[in-house]
């Protein structure tokens, strides 16, 4: 009588375009299966299309917009004369801007992936800059979707928008500061939103089903990449007024 044969294990099957595309999604509210994800051959490509796409788009049908506010707010020190003889050069550089931000959004991810490496070795959890660098591609899509919102405010406003301030619509939690709050406080909150929150939480959660370690060890790893990236936006904040 001959030996029973082992059971043969069914190799994984690797989702075709649709099913990536679908699984991406994941990042919205379903941190395990958004984790099944990040490990699989260039999983990072399609969230960062994306992603690259709402900010492209956004900046670039906003160009003109953004062109006739600033005509009547000309930047400090420039005359409305002298704005008007720079207003070819402005929207060049506009375009230029809306048409690099994919390389920017690379750029960043980039960063961000390394800032997550530098935690784990703090932190004695194994990881790869690869997988990281899906992670924060997958979870950019809560920032594209904030992008996204912003821009539907602002093509709803239309002729209504007077400042440059306008054009950066406020989800923040500095909306429920005074006037008169503090500038650095106001742009720490002005940070802060549903979005932004949303995004720690799953940008932690994610992390941990991806690496097998607790919530707690998943946050304390991730919390640099938000804190840069804050410090990051209160920069912008303060400088740009």
């Amino acid at each position: 009588m001959s030996d029973p044969q082992p059971a043969v294990t069914p190799a994984p099957v690797t989702p075709g375009v649709g099913g990536r595309i679908a699984g991406m999604l994941n990042i919205f509210v379903d941190p395990k299966g958004a984790a099944a994800m990040i490990p699989l051959p260039w999983s990072w490509v399609w969230p960062l299309a994306a992603t690259s796409l709402v900010v492209a788009l956004a900046s670039w049908v906003n160009i003109p917009l953004v062109l006739q506010v600033m005509q009547r707010n000309p930047p400090r020190g420039m005359s409305l004369e002298a704005f008007d003889k720079a207003l070819p050069m402005i929207e060049m550089t506009q375009k230029i801007a809306a048409a690099a931000s994919p390389v920017i959004i690379v750029a960043m991810l980039a960063l961000f992936s390394a800032v997550m490496m530098g935690a784990c070795v703090v932190m004695d959890v194994q990881g790869k800059f690869r997988d990281h660098f899906s992670l924060l591609a997958h979870a950019s899509l809560i920032g594209a979707l904030q992008q996204a919102a912003g821009f539907i405010v602002i093509r709803l406003k239309g002729s209504e928008i007077q400042s440059i301030r306008e054009l950066r619509p406020a989800f923040g939690f500095d909306l429920l500061l005074p006037p008169d709050a503090n500038k650095l406080l106001a742009a720490v909150l002005g940070y802060f939103s549903l979005f932004t929150i949303w995004y720690i939480i799953m940008l932690a959660l994610t992390f941990a089903h991806l690496h097998g370690v607790s919530r707690g060890k998943a946050f304390a790893v991730t919390s640099p990449v938000w804190v840069l990236a804050m410090i990051f936006a209160v920069i912008g904040s303060l400088a740009g007024g």
